[in-house]
This record gives structure tokens, sequence and C-alpha cells, in this order.
């Protein structure tokens, strides 16, 4: 039976998701901690290039996925859209805000240079796995801060990804 695939890069992002579906650890996990339930499959990959490509890799070598989310946070460029506002990077979706996304591998200093309202260090990587391997799947991302600011805080990241759960939950 083919799963929906959610993709996040920490256990931090991961643990609302994990609640609000009822995802349960799977024993044989690799590397990377993978949750489940009928539905849906979630991996933790963490954050570099080669450990998003691995962990996806083995998602799809070894899953039938139907359909694939990454979730995360982003920091946007611009101070006047608010902490937790959700954008689709990849496709227009009604209801719901759409935005170019950059990936970077080492942080910026400043956004002076930057052509794009969003930057994460993911969404590039799992766009490219999943281009090889499935058609139907979304870039989702949540704003946590405006470069200017310390990172966001744990209890922060929980609170922005558990509040946009039901913005993106009818996706599924």
């Amino acid at each position: 039976m083919s799963k929906i695939l959610i993709h996040t890069t920490s256990i931090i992002e991961a643990n609302p998701i994990i609640e609000f579906f009822n995802l349960k650890e799977l024993e044989k996990s690799v590397e990377n901690k993978i949750y489940s339930n009928d539905d849906i499959l979630l991996i933790i990959s963490g954050v570099s290039k080669d450990l998003i490509v691995k962990s996806l890799d083995y998602i799809f070598k070894n899953y039938s996925i139907s359909k694939a989310f990454d979730l995360s946070i982003a920091s946007c460029s611009d101070g006047s859209i608010a902490l937790g506002t959700l954008f689709c990077t990849n496709r227009f979706i009604g209801g719901l805000n759409f935005a170019n996304i950059t990936t970077i591998e080492q942080p910026l200093e400043t956004d002076e240079n930057l052509e794009t309202l969003l930057v994460d260090k993911q969404a590039l990587f799992f766009s490219q796995k999943c281009k090889e391997n499935i058609k139907d799947f979304y870039i989702l991302k949540i704003v946590s801060d405006y470069f200017d600011e310390v990172e966001p805080t744990s209890d922060k990241i929980f609170e922005l990804i558990n509040n946009s759960i039901s913005k993106w939950k009818k996706l599924i």
C-alpha cells in the first residue's frame, strides 16, 4: 500500500506532526528515525545535503510513496510577513501563499543579495530527489525568523509547526 511521505530535518519539526497524526516509530529504522501510521510515513533526515539525499533514497527504494511533503521552517527576508505564515514553494495551491525559496548549505550573514523571499537548508535537495521518483510533491515552509534575530527556540518551532497543521492537512 502506498504511503504519504512527510520529510523533516529535525525531531523538533517532527514532534507536532508525530503527535497530531499519532505516528509510531518504526523499529527497523535505519540511521534516521522513521515514524508511521496506516497512511503516513515521516522521516527525519538531518540537515545536510548528504543526509537528506541518503534518507530520501532509502525511502523511495524501500517504500511505495504516493505523495510527498517537505515541511519545515524557513527564514524570511520580509519582516512584514508574520511569523508562522505558511508558503508552498513549488506550486500554486488555492488558499496557500506562494513564494520562491533559496536553499543554502551555509548560513547567510545577511539577506542583502538574496533574490527570493524565503531561505532554507533542504528544499532544493528534496525537490531533486522527488523529481526522480514521484510527481506529486509539495514543499511547505513556515516563516520562523527574519535573519536579523536569534534562531527560534525549540518551543517556538513546535508552536509554529503545530499551528500550521490545520492549513496543510487537507492536502494529505
